[in-house]
């Protein structure tokens, strides 16, 4: 990525004019597709990734001396870690991170400066089984604790003198870091990264600039390749974006991080504003249609590593894994899906009747003076049902969906970002004009605020004519607002990852009709 004033992103052509709309655009067009052969030819970016995803960085020295922990001790904290991790909707590489920053936190209680925690945090890490027991070198001891004491030196400079809710921020900042690139140190995802930066490049010229800026643009198109390709959460987008910024925060110590402090603050607060940019939610929702292409050849990388190119320039052999990679997901997706279904029902069912028992039945018995079966019956059984339903209506895509992520993976090999069809293809996203965002925000507020009104009043007239109690009423609207926020919610995460397809447009109608329920009731229950 070539230099800019602050930070390091590729720089494009000249700025587009603004406009509101999202235009209808896929990987489809003549930048991207190339006629049928036997023979394909790779871009030298598609090289360049076959090479970075077979070259593992290198280790510059390996300990033969390996730590090792008790097992009596890692079993319960194993436990404890599975309990805790299950009730999270994190992705699978996200887990460890997080558990290193909580950790770390839990640490800092007692050693605010973070001396000589290295040792026993790796410890604490092996008797969770986030790593194998005696798999981690005696040296890794050291270089933890380098980078512990690097960034708390860089924490405690810059938040001398300032406020304290910046100094909270700042805090909760170079602790996700050092979560961040702890966990790069222990385990190294140099694939995930390779591939992740390959999209971007593939990517980058389908979004022109907006506002006359194209770094900006090509740091939200980088940031929703991170969201939507490798699934990757905002604290260790924060670290890849400061990677960036400072290329030799690896290297440095905390006796050499004095050179990067005004840079490191200027991070801060540019990270920031980029992660909560205006138009970042338009570009993650054009980048996101994309996507689906690129997971199968992520697929066919890691389940044919050895002969890469061989497969790639072949036409055959790429229709054949192609096919394999497209069928393994679709069987995979269908039954997560249906065991999701089950889980659901279960789960919502228990947690039903718990609320019959402590809430309903007593309110009615000892309120009401009477019991009325109906509504308890209702709402014990209504709530699951309506879950697997929606879980149920989603559909695994056909040989059709096949043959068009072959062909759109054909001409993604071959593309080279570089060339003036690639730039040319870009959409543009941009903001609407000031007086029509405000007329369009305005009647878009009142058609919505009419629809919900409409929404639950039906609801409550129906659930009154069948002689609900207003607790019964309260729990119906909670348990069903909540059904379908984790419907979507389970379905969307899917629908990306798997490349299924769903036909429930009318569950999504109801859930963005009780989305201010929804949003009220759930908030913080998912990351």
């Amino acid at each position: 990525m070539a230099s800019s004033n602050q930070q390091t992103y590729p720089e494009e052509q000249t700025a587009h004019e603004n406009n509101p709309s999202v235009e209808s655009h896929d990987l489809s067009s003549p930048a991207f597709s190339k006629p049928s052969g036997l023979f394909i030819p790779i871009s030298k970016y598609t090289k360049a990734l076959i090479k970075g995803w077979k070259t593992p960085p290198v280790q510059h020295s390996q300990s033969v001396v390996k730590i090792s922990v008790s097992q009596t001790v890692s079993f319960a904290a194993f436990l404890y870690e599975k309990m805790r991790n299950a009730v999270e909707f994190r992705e699978e590489h996200l887990i460890r991170r997080a558990a290193v920053e909580r950790m770390l936190k839990r640490r800092m209680i007692l050693n605010e400066n973070g001396r000589d925690i290295a040792e026993p945090l790796i410890k604490e890490l092996l008797w969770a089984r986030y790593y194998e027991n005696n798999t981690i070198g005696e040296e890794k001891i050291g270089e933890i604790q380098t980078i512990i004491d690097k960034y708390f030196f860089l924490r405690n400079e810059i938040s001398a003198g300032r406020g304290k809710r910046e100094q909270e921020k700042i805090a909760d900042f170079t602790l996700q870091i050092i979560s961040c690139e702890i966990e790069e140190n222990l385990n190294p995802p140099y694939r995930l990264e390779a591939f992740t930066n390959y999209v971007f490049q593939i990517l980058k010229p389908y979004v022109k600039p907006f506002n006359g800026d194209n770094s900006e643009k090509d740091i939200q198109v980088y940031i929703a390749v991170e969201r939507t390709f490798a699934h990757n959460d905002d604290p260790l987008i924060t670290y890849h974006l400061l990677k960036l910024q400072i290329p030799e925060i690896n290297r440095i110590t905390w006796q050499s991080a004095e050179k990067v402090l005004p840079r490191y603050y200027e991070a801060f607060q540019r990270i920031g504003r980029d992660l909560n940019h205006p138009l970042g939610f338009n570009v993650r929702n054009a980048i996101k249609k994309q996507i689906p292409p690129f997971l199968i050849l992520r697929d066919i990388f890691q389940q044919n590593t050895p002969n890469l190119e061989e497969i790639l320039t072949d036409d055959a052999k790429l229709k054949y894994k192609v096919d394999e990679a497209c069928r393994k997901r679709y069987d995979e997706s269908s039954s997560r899906l249906k065991r999701t279904a089950v889980r659901s029902f279960i789960y919502i069912l228990l947690t039903k009747v718990v609320i019959a028992l402590l809430l309903e039945i007593p309110y009615d018995l000892y309120i009401l003076k009477s019991l009325s079966y109906l509504p308890i019956a209702i709402n014990v059984i209504f709530p699951p049902i309506l879950m697997t339903l929606i879980i149920l209506t989603v559909s695994v895509p056909g040989d059709d969906n096949t043959r068009r992520i072959y062909q759109l993976i054909k001409g993604i090999i071959d593309n080279d970002p570089d060339t003036p069809a690639a730039v040319e293809s870009g959409i543009i996203i941009g903001k609407a004009s000031k007086s029509r965002s405000i007329i369009f925000t305005s009647l878009f507020t009142l058609f919505y605020g009419f629809t919900w009104l409409l929404s639950f009043g039906s609801i409550i007239y129906v659930l009154s004519i069948l002689h609900f109690s207003v607790v019964s009423q309260a729990i119906f609207i909670f348990f069903v607002t909540l059904v379908t926020f984790f419907a979507f919610r389970v379905i969307q995460m899917k629908s990306c990852r798997d490349l299924i397809s769903s036909f429930f447009s009318w569950i999504s109608l109801l859930r963005c009709l009780l989305k201010p329920s929804s949003k009220f009731l759930t908030s913080g229950s998912i990351s």
